[in-house]
């Protein structure tokens, strides 16, 4: 009994977690659970030895813990971010660790869960007998067991063309003609413009609207298949194409990998560098964490600081991801000073880690100012700070000068992942957050269906490189009368079309026949 008392609490807390019940009606579950196992336990004692070796229904409750915690952890279970990360890795600053304690809850729940299904094996004679013929449903009812068939039929879908098809390469972009602007681009973790949805999220976004106003806002900008992580979303903004991974059959042959990063892409840092721009890639947590040093080195970005890099000047403070959004932003502006003296014109990509899951990151000044400290929510608090350390630092660039021929772009690098308002974020129509504004820009409110790959010819338009037809990559830009894809086909149809689109994440990684 005390092996079924253990699945069943598993199986309780799991189905609390999931699913949002209360922990009053998971308790009354778990003792259904063992009064029926009770009353179903057998007469006569189990008169075979002890079984200690794993029973083959193991591997179904494995994969589904795996499925739970992730799905717990991010808020979706996708295998593209899965195959990536295993590609490029995770280790750097301790994040793994800290990850593993920020989700104690959910993994000591998978934990309770193996172990109790180890130990009913171990000790009922009578699982023995169903344990084979419990494994095919078990399999084939399994959440991670759909997830990946979904994933392997999106891959073998019969529209592998589609956006292929749409793709076209800048890299012949000739140089805009006049006096060129700077390029502030600053990467918001974790927040959105759902944050402005209603009453329930405060005014957390109030800090920034200001400058929302003063230039274009896309006020319905999706998010597609492989976009939904930091670096998948930079490389959409920058590049206008999704971050798509190699997989595990193949990884072995791509060894393009210890070369470039998509060396056949053409993104926004390689234009401006090739023509004379300073150019500085700037993140508070550090740049060897899931590839983003190889995309930054590999992209045109001639200058690049992550957390190893900073963290000499900024010794208090920091979390574990990286540096305080407010020492990041100082470091943001000291290196703007610098590039600014040298006469060039420049650009900059600054990424934040304020929003991140499960709870955020409140930088140090903000722990006594009254408009943080009287939001009850700790993402909200974490949220409205770096908001309002962003808002700071670009009045005190205003106030210096450094504004006055430099498009500033503001942005999601993704829609949240599970944090403490991630149920409340789920009641709305979630959309990224992005506006421009600068020399040139007119304000104006953008509503039409776009993704964050469409962001990419949108800046090269800011930019003055005046894309053909408004195309770059796979996105459209926002001023052009053309379609989007998501226009096109709708977001699943757009998504379903990334998955199978093996020849664009060939030609993107310049693998074939004859690499």
């Amino acid at each position: 009994m005390g092996a079924v008392a253990l699945t069943a609490v598993a199986l309780g807390l799991v189905a609390q977690s999931l699913f949002a019940i209360s922990l009053t009606t998971a308790s009354i579950g778990v003792a259904v659970v063992v009064m029926l196992a009770s009353l179903l336990a057998p007469t006569e004692p189990n008169r075979l030895p002890l079984r200690f070796l794993p029973p083959l229904v193991l591997l179904p409750v494995v994969l589904f813990a795996f499925w739970y915690f992730i799905t717990m952890a991010f808020g979706h279970f996708g295998i593209g971010p899965i195959l990536f990360h295993m590609e490029y890795g995770t280790r750097a600053n301790g994040v793994v660790g800290a990850f593993l304690q920020q989700w104690i809850f959910e993994l000591g729940s998978c934990v309770l869960l193996i172990a109790g299904v180890w130990m009913i094996a171990a000790v009922d004679h009578r699982f023995r007998k169903f344990d084979r013929v419990l494994v095919a449903p078990l399999l084939l009812l399994n959440p991670f067991t759909f997830a990946t068939l979904e994933y392997v039929g999106d891959a073998q879908a019969a529209s592998e063309q589609l956006i292929q098809s749409r793709f076209v390469d800048t890299a012949e972009l000739p140089a805009p003609g006049g006096k060129r602007p700077n390029l502030i681009h600053v990467f918001l973790e974790s927040s959105e413009a759902t944050l402005g949805e209603g009453s329930g999220f405060g005014d957390v976004l109030a800090p920034l609207a200001p400058f929302a106003a003063r230039g274009i806002e896309l006020g319905n900008l999706h998010e597609a298949a492989l976009t939904n992580w930091t670096l998948a979303g930079q490389v959409a903004a920058h590049c206008g194409t999704p971050l798509m991974p190699l997989g595990l059959v193949s990884t072995n042959s791509f060894h393009v990998l210890d070369r470039s990063f998509l060396p056949a892409a053409t993104c926004l840092a390689d234009l401006l560098s090739r023509d004379g721009y300073r150019t500085t890639f700037m993140k508070a947590a550090p740049l060897g964490f899931a590839g983003t040093d190889k995309f930054a080195a590999s992209r045109g970005w001639t200058n690049r600081l992550g957390f190893p890099e900073l963290r000499p000047d900024f010794p208090l403070g920091g979390n574990e991801w990286g540096l305080d959004d407010e020492d990041v932003y100082a470091a943001a502006e000291r290196e703007i000073a610098r590039m600014d003296r040298s006469g060039e014109p420049w650009a900059i990509s600054v990424t934040n880690i304020g929003g991140h899951a499960p709870r955020g990151f409140v930088s140090r000044s903000c722990r006594g100012r009254p408009t943080v400290a009287r939001l009850a929510d700790p993402t909200l608090r974490a949220f409205r700070c770096t908001h309002e350390l962003l808002a700071e630092m670009l009045t005190r660039l205003e106030q210096g000068g450094y504004l006055d021929d430099t498009i500033v772009v503001v942005q999601s690098d993704h829609l949240a992942m599970r944090n403490t308002i991630y149920r409340q974020l789920q009641n709305h129509e979630r959309r990224n957050l992005f506006f421009a504004f600068g020399p040139g820009v007119e304000p104006e409110v953008i509503d039409r269906d776009m993704t964050l790959m469409d962001i990419y010819p949108t800046l090269l338009d800011l930019m003055g490189y005046a894309p053909a037809h408004g195309r770059g990559g796979i996105g459209l830009s926002a001023f052009s009368p053309g379609q989007t894809l998501v226009e096109e086909h709708g977001l699943d149809g757009l998504d379903r079309a990334i998955y199978a689109d093996t020849e664009l994440r060939n030609r993107l990684w310049a693998i074939g026949p004859d690499v």
